[in-house]
């Protein structure tokens, strides 16, 4: 299995106020004593790419991706989605890495609805098919990069629940855009990884891994939390703790041939951030089929 962290563990941008700032330096020395040897760019990450290459290889780190939110959903938006995804592209390439992990954009009346979506809302055909031909558009762009874009589902976005994320699946170009297959994020939004693998397992190019606190769910789902609300609350406990099926999905996809990266995202804990990569990356490597 090849295994990275990422650095919303240690600062979140979607909630930016939740912890003390990480500068970057000790974040990636932290992602090293956790037991890390690669991770994806994020919050806290020098701009420059030089810097983070040069930074990243004294500590014995790789660069694997990194995570946008891209507005392909209205036509006259793709210019700006466009420099959105290449400036991010061009950093992570010159940093070494290969995968733009692409979510659809949102807006705050779907973060306001994470997990509780009314889908009578959600995009409209039209609009489903500019995010389809618009992320084809970006795997061209992405091609002679030697990058590659997967669609992240992700909760707060207009691709969140089960029927939702299976709709990105038909309706792209399984040639040109893969899915980044975050099993917490679609068990928050109501869909079980396990349920699509059978029929959707070969789109799968890259995996976030993480659990969800059934408790927390609960709540956040009774009481109509935001995602920022139920990531105050913790939502997403260390991997083992919470109701996602992770040894059965990993033994699934490692029986499928799937060679991508398992990147362990957490977002939020009440633990030191490094003892959380730490548990969370002891808890894989003690799977069954870790490899």
């Amino acid at each position: 299995m090849k295994i990275a962290t990422a650095p919303c563990n240690w600062n979140n941008g979607d909630i930016p106020d939740f912890r003390p700032y990480t500068a970057p330096g000790q974040m990636m020395d932290e992602m090293v004593e956790a037991g890390y040897t690669a991770t994806e760019w994020g919050p806290g990450m020098p701009d420059d790419p030089a810097v983070v290459r040069e930074e990243m290889s004294a500590r014995g780190l790789s660069m694997v991706g990194a995570f946008v939110r891209l507005g392909y959903r209205d036509r006259e938006a793709w210019d700006e989605a466009d420099a959105a995804a290449l400036a991010v592209a061009e950093r992570v390439k010159a940093a070494g890495g290969t995968i733009l992990v692409a979510a659809e954009l949102g807006d705050e009346r779907r973060d306001a609805e994470a997990g509780h979506v009314d889908e009578s809302r959600g995009l409209t055909d039209e609009q489903w098919r500019n995010l389809a031909d618009g992320l084809a558009h970006l795997a061209d762009l992405l091609e002679p990069m030697g990058m590659k874009v997967v669609l992240h589902n992700h909760v707060g976005t207009y691709v969140e629940t089960a029927a939702e994320t299976r709709r990105f699946l038909d309706e792209t170009d399984p040639a040109k855009v893969g899915w980044c297959l975050d099993v917490g994020h679609l068990k928050y939004g109501g869909g079980d990884a396990l349920d699509f693998l059978p029929t959707y397992g070969d789109r799968v190019a890259h995996v976030h891994l993480k659990d969800v606190d059934p408790t927390v769910l609960a709540r956040a789902q009774e009481e109509r939390w935001s995602f920022g609300d139920a990531l105050r609350g913790i939502i997403f406990p260390e991997l083992g703790d919470g109701l996602v099926p992770i040894p059965e999905i990993v033994a699934d996809l490692q029986r499928r041939g799937y060679d991508g990266w398992y990147v362990l995202e957490q977002d939020t804990t009440h633990k030191h951030p490094k003892d959380a990569a730490a548990i969370n990356l002891e808890y894989v490597q003690g799977l069954p089929d870790a490899g």
